[in-house]
C-alpha cells in the first residue's frame, strides 16, 4: 500500500521541531500551577523573613495567603503543594528548633496542625470556587453560541418565528413570519401584529380558548411547557388565509411568554389538493374504467440478469396481485376488488398454457413492457377467460418489484373468432368441394377469402393470396382486361363474362367469370364474390361443334353445289349431245327420204361426221372424268418432242381460229427437244388449253404459246386476249363441273371438263398448272409446269 503523506511526519526535522515544541507547552500548561504554587509560598517565606518583627505572633498571615493563591490559580493539587511547602517552611524557619523539621514543642505542633487544616480547607473553597466559575464559564459559552444558532436560525428566514404572550401580542417576529402573515415590521412595533387576531374565529371556538393550539394543545403548553407542532390558519393583514404548521414552547424566565416557530404550508396544500384531486380522479378512473386496472408486486424482487425460464418461475411463485379496481373483479367473477386482491399469479394465470409462458417471455424480452398483449386465464369457477393486455414494469435498482397493466375481456370476441374460424373452415369445405373456383375480394379490391380450387388454380397457398390486391396475383395485362368488370359490380352491378385466364403452368383455359357484390346495411358495396368456373372442355367442344357444323354446311353447301353443278352439267350435257344429234339425225333423214345432188350429199356427211367427231369428244371427256375419278387414267410413257407436238394441236384448232382471225403467236425455247411422257395426254393438255383459249377470245384477238425450260422444269404457257377470268372464280377454275357462267358455256359450247382434265393429267405428269387473269375483260393466262426428271 503507498503511505499516507504524513507517515513519514516524525522523522522529518521540522516536524521534530514541532511536535517538541507541543510537547514543551503541554508540560509547560501542566507544571504551571505547580510553579504557580511554589512561587507563591517562596514569595510567602521571603517576606515573612523580612517582615517578622511585623509579623509575631501570627507567622502564618503570609503562608495563608500563598497557598489561596495557588489553590485559586492551580486547585486543589497546586493548593495541598503551597501547603505542603508552607507547612515545611515555618517548621524548619520559624518554629523551635530553627533549621529544623523537628517540632518538639506541643503548642507548635497544635499552631502548625491549625494551619494545615485551615489551609486544606481553603484549597477546597478556592476548588469548588474555581469548579463553579468554569462551569459558569462554560454554560455562558454554550448559551451564547445556542443564542447565536438561534439568532442565525431567526435571521437566516427559513421559518418564521415570533416571541409573544399569552395575552395575544407578539413581541419579535421574524421576516419570514412578516411576509407569510402580510404584515410590516412597522406594523409589529407598532403593536398591530398579534396572533389572537389572526386566528380564524371557528378555531377558536373549536378549541374553547384564544390560544392558537388544537384540542389538547393548549393544555399541554400549560403542563409541559411546550406542546407538539400542529396545523392551524392565520388571517392576513388582506384577510386571505394562510395554512401554517405552529410549534410553541414556554420560556422558562417568563411563563406567560411563548416562543413560537411557523412554517408556511401554502404550497404543501396546494400540492396536497393537487395529489388529492389526482387521487380522486384516479380513483374515479379506476371505478368508472371500462378497463381492469391492476398491481402485481413480487413478494421477492427479481435481478434483470436472471435467466428467462428462472424469472418466469419466480413470477409463479412470487407475484400476487396488490391492486385492482371492481370493474377487473368482475372479469373474474368477483364482485368487489377485496375478493381478488392477494391472488396468486398461478391461480389465475394457466401455467399449462404455452401461450402464456410466451406471453410472459415476451414482457420479459421486450424490456418489460407489452402492448395488446393477449392472455389465456381462468375466473373464480374455472371458466376460460381471454384478455388483452397492457402492462409496464417498475424496474428499481437493477430488480423488478411490480407492473401496472391494463386489460379488457376479449372471450366474447375470442369465442365470436373461434366461432367465425369454425364456419370459415365448414364455408371452405362447402367450397372446395365445390367444382367453381371461388374468391371474396373487398371494395380495395384485395383478396379476403379463396378456396382450394382457387389455390390450385395460381398454384399458391392460401397465406400468399389473402390480402394482396388482384392485380398482384393475375398480373397487370389480366387486370387491364378485367378492369371493366370489376369497377362496374363495385358500383353494384352483378356481372358476367368469358375470358381467357393462364394457371399454374401457364396453360391458358377459357373461364366464365361472375361477379356478386355484397352490401353493407348502408346499401354501400363491400366486395363482391368471384365465381370462375373452367369452361375450357365446354368450350373445346362447342368451338368443335361450330367446326363440324361449318364443316356440314360447307359440306352440304358443296353437295347442293355439286347437285347443281350435276344438274347443269347433265342441262348442258344433253344440250350438247342433242345439237350434234338434230344435225346428225336432220341430214340423215334427208338422204334417206330425198335424193341429194353430189354437193348437197357431201355437205351432209361432212356436218354428220364433224358432230359425230363432237359428240366423240364429249364422250371421251366424260369418259376421261369418270377414269380419273375411279383412278383408271393410265398413261404411257414414250419420248415426245413437244415443239412437234404443240405444233400439231396448234394446226388441230388453227381452221377455228383462222374463222375468227385470231393470231396465233408461238416461241419456243431451242433447249426443249424430246422428253417422256404420254403423248396423246401432253397433246391432250395443250389442245384444251389451245382450243378454251379461241374459243374464249373475241374476233381479231391473239393467242401466245411459248415453249421454254426454266432450270429442272419444262414450262407451257398459254395466254390469251379473251374475256379474262374474275378473280373470285380463278381458284375453282380447274375444279369439275365448275363454269364461271353456264350462258357462256351454252354459247360457246363444251361440258367445262377440259381444264379439270387438264388439271389432273398434268398432276399425273408430276407437274403443276395455274391461270392467271388481271380481271374480266383483260385476257387469261394458262402456265403447265413440268418437272424434268418426271418427263
Amino acid at each position: 500500500m503507498p503511505k499516507h503523506f504524513l507517515a513519514d511526519f516524525g522523522n522529518n526535522p521540522l516536524a521534530s521541531c514541532i511536535k517538541g515544541e507541543a510537547t514543551l507547552k503541554g508540560i509547560r500548561s501542566l507544571l504551571a500551577p505547580y510553579a504557580v504554587a511554589l512561587l507563591a509560598v517562596g514569595s510567602g517565606l521571603l517576606l515573612t523573613l523580612l517582615l517578622q518583627p511585623l509579623l509575631k505572633p501570627t507567622i502564618f498571615l503570609l503562608f495563608f495567603a500563598a497557598v489561596a493563591i495557588s489553590a485559586w490559580y492551580g486547585g486543589i493539587e497546586a493548593g495541598l503543594l503551597a501547603t505542603t511547602l508552607s507547612t515545611l517552611a515555618v517548621s524548619y524557619f520559624f518554629l523551635e528548633p530553627v533549621f529544623s523539621l523537628l517540632v518538639a514543642n506541643l503548642d507548635s505542633i497544635r499552631r502548625l496542625g491549625l494551619f494545615v487544616l485551615v489551609t486544606t480547607f481553603i484549597t477546597l473553597l478556592n476548588s469548588e470556587l474555581r469548579t463553579a466559575k468554569q462551569h459558569l464559564q462554560t454554560s455562558l459559552q454554550k448559551q451564547q453560541v445556542s443564542e447565536a444558532r438561534f439568532r442565525r436560525l431567526v435571521e437566516s428566514n427559513i421559518l418564521g418565528v415570533i416571541v409573544a404572550n399569552m395575552d395575544g401580542a407578539i413581541a419579535e417576529a421574524n421576516d419570514v413570519f412578516l411576509e407569510m402573515v402580510g404584515y410590516s415590521r412597522e406594523d409589529l412595533l407598532a403593536g398591530q401584529v398579534r396572533w389572537r387576531d389572526m386566528i380564524p374565529p371557528e378555531y377558536i371556538e373549536a378549541n374553547n380558548s384564544a390560544m392558537p393550539t388544537a384540542g389538547y394543545a393548549y393544555a399541554e403548553l400549560k403542563t409541559k411547557g411546550v406542546c407538539q407542532p400542529f396545523e392551524n390558519q392565520y388571517i392576513r393583514k388582506d384577510n386571505s388565509r394562510v395554512p401554517i404548521l405552529l410549534g410553541c414552547a414556554l420560556l422558562e424566565n417568563t411563563p406567560e411568554d411563548v416562543i413560537c416557530f411557523v412554517l408556511d404550508l401554502s404550497q404543501r396544500k396546494q400540492v396536497e389538493l393537487a395529489l388529492s384531486k389526482s387521487e380522486e380522479r384516479y380513483r374515479a378512473f379506476l371505478e368508472h374504467s371500462s378497463e381492469g386496472i391492476w398491481c402485481i408486486e413480487l413478494e421477492v424482487p427479481i435481478s434483470l440478469d436472471c435467466p428467462e425460464d428462472e424469472q418466469i418461475q419466480h413470477f409463479y411463485q412470487y407475484v400476487y396481485l396488490a391492486e385492482c379496481n371492481n370493474v377487473m373483479a368482475q372479469m373474474y367473477g368477483c364482485s368487489s376488488a377485496e375478493e381478488i386482491i392477494g391472488v396468486r399469479l398461478g391461480d389465475f394465470l394457466v401455467p399449462s398454457d404455452p401461450h402464456n409462458i410466451a406471453y410472459l417471455r415476451n414482457f420479459i424480452r421486450s424490456n418489460y413492457r407489452l402492448i395488446d398483449a393477449e392472455s389465456h386465464e381462468i375466473d373464480k369457477q374455472g371458466n376460460s377467460k381471454y384478455f388483452l393486455n397492457n402492462l409496464v414494469g417498475i424496474v428499481e435498482n437493477g430488480f423488478l418489484v411490480r407492473a401496472w397493466g391494463t386489460q379488457r375481456d376479449i372471450t366474447e370476441r375470442k369465442q365470436a373468432e373461434a366461432a367465425l374460424r369454425q364456419r370459415e373452415d365448414e364455408l371452405r369445405l362447402i367450397t372446395n368441394a365445390v367444382p367453381v373456383n371461388i374468391s371474396y375480394v373487398d371494395s380495395k379490391q384485395h383478396y379476403r377469402f379463396n378456396n382450394k380450387g382457387y389455390e390450385d388454380w395460381f398454384g399458391l397457398p392460401a397465406s400468399e393470396i389473402s390480402g394482396k390486391h388482384i392485380r398482384e396475383v393475375l398480373g397487370e395485362s389480366v387486370y387491364q382486361s378485367i378492369l371493366p368488370y370489376v369497377e362496374t359490380v363495385l358500383s353494384g352491378e352483378q356481372v358476367t363474362y368469358e375470358t381467357q385466364l393462364s394457371d399454374k403452368d401457364g396453360k391458358n383455359h377459357y373461364v366464365n367469370v361472375t361477379y356478386v357484390p355484397q352490401f353493407s346495411q348502408q346499401e354501400k358495396v363491400e366486395g363482391f364474390v368471384v365465381l370462375s368456373t373452367d369452361i375450357t372442355l365446354h368450350k373445346l367442344a362447342e368451338q368443335e361443334r361450330e367446326r363440324l357444323l361449318e364443316r356440314e354446311q360447307a359440306a352440304r353447301a358443296d353437295a347442293e353445289t355439286a347437285n347443281r353443278m350435276k344438274d347443269e352439267f347433265l342441262a348442258t350435257l344433253s344440250h350438247e349431245l342433242r345439237t350434234p344429234l338434230n344435225a346428225i339425225l336432220g341430214w340423215s333423214q334427208l338422204l334417206r327420204k330425198r335424193k341429194l345432188d353430189e354437193n348437197l350429199t357431201g355437205r351432209a356427211l361432212e356436218t354428220i361426221e364433224r358432230n359425230s367427231r363432237s359428240l366423240t369428244q364429249l364422250i371421251e371427256d366424260v369418259l376421261d372424268v369418270s377414269r380419273i375419278i375411279r383412278g383408271t387414267l393410265h398413261l404411257s410413257m414414250e419420248q415426245v418432242k413437244l415443239v412437234t407436238l404443240i405444233e400439231a394441236a396448234i394446226d388441230t384448232v388453227y381452221p377455228a381460229a383462222q374463222a375468227k382471225e385470231i393470231s396465233i403467236k408461238c416461241r419456243f425455247d431451242p433447249e426443249v427437244e424430246v422428253v417422256v411422257g404420254d403423248v396423246n395426254r401432253l397433246q391432250q393438255i395443250v389442245w384444251n388449253l389451245l382450243s378454251n383459249a379461241v374459243k374464249f377470245t373475241p374476233k381479231g384477238g391473239r393467242v401466245d404459246v411459248q415453249l421454254e425450260r426454266i432450270e429442272s422444269c419444262v414450262q407451257i404457257q398459254v395466254s390469251d386476249t379473251g374475256g379474262g377470268i374474275a378473280a373470285e372464280f380463278l381458284p375453282h377454275v380447274f375444279e369439275r363441273f365448275r363454269q364461271a357462267d353456264s350462258s357462256t358455256t351454252r354459247s360457246h359450247g363444251g361440258l367445262g371438263l377440259g381444264l379439270a382434265i387438264v388439271r389432273h393429267l398434268v398432276e399425273l405428269h408430276g407437274g403443276t398448272v395455274c391461270a392467271k387473269s388481271p380481271g374480266i375483260g383483260q385476257g387469261a393466262t394458262f402456265v403447265v409446269s413440268l418437272p424434268m426428271k418426271t418427263i
